[in-house]
């Protein structure tokens, strides 16, 4: 006769530790592309997927239990919340946070118009459906011997990303900013923050939408009657290491990485951000890492085009970027210093 099988190990609220109070934002003003880490690891044993989730124990458990894969999670760690399950590729594990980062995706990430459509919450039905509130998701490396095995994260983004799913590949423009659970027509204080996002980790763009406010005073020394701001925010997924957060940051804080344009080298580049809107104009972020590899910005104003940012298009020949706004003539601006002390 054959050894009896090992008990299949059961999920339970004692598996789930609290996350600490994340640490203080002290955001700095950085690199705008994370650093290159090694080539990916080969799959070996697949990835343990699994989540991070706050709440009462039975309503974490009637959580996991929903987002359960069925498969065996003999052997999978324990340290951050509970594994779900398995997968066999990282493309498998990408779909599973995909599958319960958010309920919906909102409006393109390139879309010219203002929209205030509704902010899908990070976790989708997680929170109203059984009253867990998702943390981060997980996805760890499984060796062959199914225990654990260290993941080396692709230099390329877009290695993770399977065919069906269309993320942008991103990055952090400061070291670190807060990630907030809803956008709003500004920014809110950093204590109100629903995780912390790091530039060294990844972030994924996944679209775009706008808050607005229809009494925002008038500019400081300006007179007038209060106007309308917007400021446009993107839908993130952010990774640092194992840990996947959903949430949204305001779009000038984020580089889309196939959006740099280059002259002749690598540098200058530079990127066109939009970024908000202030009665009738439209508000961009110019963005530019200079020759000497120090990044600058400066915002430039064009006039709305109805209710949508005006079309625009950035080239770059040399030392010089080439800023054009549909309907006005072209604005030539120096990628150096002289950047940061233009008027704003």
């Amino acid at each position: 006769m054959s050894a009896p099988r090992p008990a299949r190990r059961r999920l339970s609220s004692r598996t789930w530790p609290l996350a600490p109070v994340l640490c203080a934002l002290f955001c700095t003003t950085a690199a705008a592309e994370p650093p290159a880490p090694a080539p990916a690891a080969p799959s070996g044993g697949g990835y343990w997927v699994g989540a991070h989730l706050l709440g009462p124990g039975p309503a974490v458990l009637a959580a996991t239990e929903a987002m359960s894969l069925g498969t065996s999670v003999d052997g999978a760690p324990t340290s951050v919340g509970a594994v779900v399950g398995q997968v066999t590729t990282i493309h498998d594990a990408m779909r599973f946070v995909a599958r319960w980062a958010f309920s919906a995706v909102v409006g393109p990430a390139r879309d010219r118009s203002v929209r205030q459509t509704p902010a899908p919450i990070p976790g989708g039905d997680l929170l109203p459906a059984h009253g867990a509130v998702l943390v981060a998701l997980t996805v760890q490396g499984r060796s062959a011997e199914g225990g654990t095995r260290s993941i080396q994260w692709p230099k390329e983004q877009a290695e993770l990303l399977p065919p069906d799913l269309g993320w942008i590949p991103a990055a952090l423009v400061p070291d670190r900013a807060p990630l907030f659970a809803a956008p709003a027509a500004r920014i809110p204080p950093t204590s109100e923050r629903f995780a912390l996002a790091r530039r060294a980790g990844g972030l994924f763009v996944l679209g775009a939408l706008d808050r607005c406010d229809d009494r925002s005073p008038p500019l400081p020394g300006a007179g007038g009657e209060p106007v309308r701001a917007c400021l446009r925010w993107y839908q993130v997924i952010a990774r640092d290491g194992e840990r996947f957060q959903a949430g949204y940051l305001p779009a000038f804080q984020v580089s889309l990485t196939e959006d740099w344009r280059r002259g002749q080298g690598a540098l200058p580049r530079a990127q066109l951000i939009a970024s908000g809107t202030r009665g009738d104009t439209a508000q961009f972020v110019l963005l530019a890492r200079a020759r000497d590899n120090t990044l600058h910005r400066v915002t430039l104003e064009a006039p709305l085009v109805g209710d949508a940012f005006p079309e625009a298009t950035l080239s770059v020949d040399g030392d010089w970027a080439e800023v054009r706004f549909a309907g006005a003539a072209p604005r030539r601006i120096a990628l150096d210093a002289t950047m940061d002390t233009r008027q704003r």
